[in-house]
């Protein structure tokens, strides 16, 4: 296999990237300056020792100093509510709408209809111990905001199947986005009026 065909593979892994894109990617790289080519080696190199995982809400983010968690988890914050996500994007993208003050919790996955082993796909457990903590800090509502298509919808449900029995122990209200997010909508895309809309209509 040649490097060409290697790197386009390699680039094949990246979600949403298929054969013919990822060789449009290789060959852009082979058209660039190699100043540019070897900045993005060293900066891809240099991902996994810069950047860590918030042991609190998973979501990746720079390391500073010695903190044990990430800046929005240290940060004062609504810890009353606690947004369930899939991923960083997903994240992002609310941080963005400014429509959010809550805790977060990044589930690192979705899973797949009729999937026979939920529990490989998600965070579950991580979950529900962090609802047992948020529950002596003050818990009262968790939020499950994942992407409007039939995996998120059936993410949901499991999500929301497991968390049941600590919502009655606890008295703590699960609610979903509102369809101010279209059927079909992935998260990480949705503008921020939509997800203003979507959080405010909640139930």
């Amino acid at each position: 296999m040649s490097t060409i065909d290697s790197l386009a593979h390699a680039f094949m892994k990246f979600p949403g990237i298929g054969t013919r894109q990822a060789k449009r990617f290789v060959y852009f790289l082979l058209a660039q300056d190699p100043k540019f080519v070897e900045n993005l080696a060293q900066e891809i190199a240099e991902l996994k020792n810069t950047i860590t995982q918030c042991p609190e809400c998973f979501r990746f983010y720079p390391q500073v100093g010695m903190n044990a968690v990430c800046g929005i988890c240290s940060a004062d914050a609504d810890n009353s509510m606690l947004l369930v996500v899939e991923k960083d994007t997903d994240f992002d993208s609310v941080r963005k709408s400014a429509s959010y003050a809550g805790r977060y919790f990044i589930l690192g996955g979705i899973i797949p209809v009729l999937d026979q082993d939920p529990e490989s796909k998600i965070r579950i457990h991580e979950l529900l111990k962090r609802v047992e903590q948020g529950a002596s800090e003050g818990l009262t509502e968790i939020i499950v905001a994942l992407s409007a298509n039939p995996d998120g919808d059936a993410t949901r449900d499991y999500v929301i199947k497991m968390l049941d029995p600590l919502s009655k122990k606890y008295n703590i209200k699960i609610t979903a986005l509102g369809r101010g997010l279209s059927t079909g909508s992935e998260l990480e895309y949705a503008d921020s009026d939509t997800l203003r809309n979507a959080l405010k209509n909640r139930n």
